[in-house]
């Protein structure tokens, strides 16, 4: 499903000239947007979910296990919180903000696990994604 709402969102992105590769390219206007529908999460409770952009690939993890990933595009996402380690950087952004969701691929806890916001569509240095609530 995701891997369908992503092919269908890049397919929008590129008819319509735009697409969002880099952090640079991306302005205060980015961010998350709308309802993706409820998910069942690894501890059996349901969460609201919300899409955002990532424009690059990355690993999710909780602590130092590595659980799943998650390619790029418009993918979902439950909340955000801030973490005292940082996110990989990708070019000039840096972040301590991390999106909790589940990956496209599953390596343990069912692929649930941090995504580091340096890799979302939106949000500045050290700042939260626009559109996710806290966690």
């Amino acid at each position: 499903m995701k891997r369908t709402l992503a092919s269908l969102g890049a397919a929008a992105l590129l008819a319509a000239g735009a697409v969002a590769l880099t952090p640079a390219s991306a302005s205060a206007a980015d961010g998350c947007w709308g309802n993706a529908g409820p998910k069942k999460g690894p501890n059996g409770a349901t969460y609201t979910t919300r899409y955002c952009h990532n424009y690059q690939a990355s690993d999710i993890g909780v602590g130092d296990t590595r659980t799943g990933h998650l390619y790029a595009g418009d993918n979902w996402f439950v909340c955000q919180q801030k973490f005292a380690n940082e996110n990989p950087p990708v070019g000039s952004a840096r972040n301590n903000w991390w999106l909790w969701t589940q990956g496209d691929k599953a390596y343990a806890n069912g692929g649930w696990g941090w995504f580091p916001a340096t890799k979302v569509s939106g949000g500045g240095n050290y700042q939260p994604i626009p559109g996710l609530p806290a966690c």
